[in-house]
Formats: structure tokens, sequence, C-alpha cells
């Protein structure tokens, strides 16, 4: 499974964790900054440049705050909760996993 590699090191807000992920993805100029947009592309796929499967690998975040790693965590289990709910194109689960250092 392909690796999308995140260094949260820098990340002072959940729109850095917004903008990293989307520029590893390939997703393009406008892509929303939300978590419905982010369901739409990485979930239901064809609007980035990378699409399931993938493990999505997020390191540094130990010099986070408190506030902001939980509300990473959230972002990332509702993804989680949508491809759980979701079939891919071919009829089976959504490959999309997580990885991270939270």
């Amino acid at each position: 499974m392909q690796k999308i590699k995140l260094n949260a090191t820098n990340w002072s807000s959940v729109l850095d964790f917004y903008n990293a992920l989307l520029a590893a993805l390939g997703a393009p100029e406008g892509h929303g900054r939300n978590i419905n947009a982010l369901v739409d592309s990485m979930i239901y796929g064809g609007i980035n440049k990378i699409d399931p499967p993938y493990t999505v690998e997020i390191r540094g975040a130990a010099s986070l705050s408190p506030k902001l790693r939980d509300e990473i965590k959230f972002e990332i289990g509702l993804l989680l909760k949508a491809r759980d709910q979701a079939y891919a194109p071919d009829g089976g689960d959504v490959q999309l996993e997580f990885d991270t250092d939270l």
C-alpha cells in the first residue's frame, strides 16, 4: 500500500493539516479545506492525483498543542467513519489507513 508521509512538526492549526494532506495527495487548486471536501476526494476519489489505496503517515506531532492534536484526531476519525460506510468503485472496501504519532 502506498504511503503518504506528512511531517506535523511545524503545524499550528488544523488548516496546516489540511494544506499538507491535500498537497501530498495532489489535490486541485481550490479544493475545500473542510471534512466534507476531504471525504469527497479521499473516500469517493477521482479528484486528487492520488486515490486509495494508501496509508497517511503523520509524524512529528509530539510538539503540537493538545488541542490541535485532538482536532486532527477528530478529523481523522470522521474520515475513517466515512471510509467504513463507503464502497470503493470496484465494490470492495475503501483502502485508506492512518498511521500517526498523535
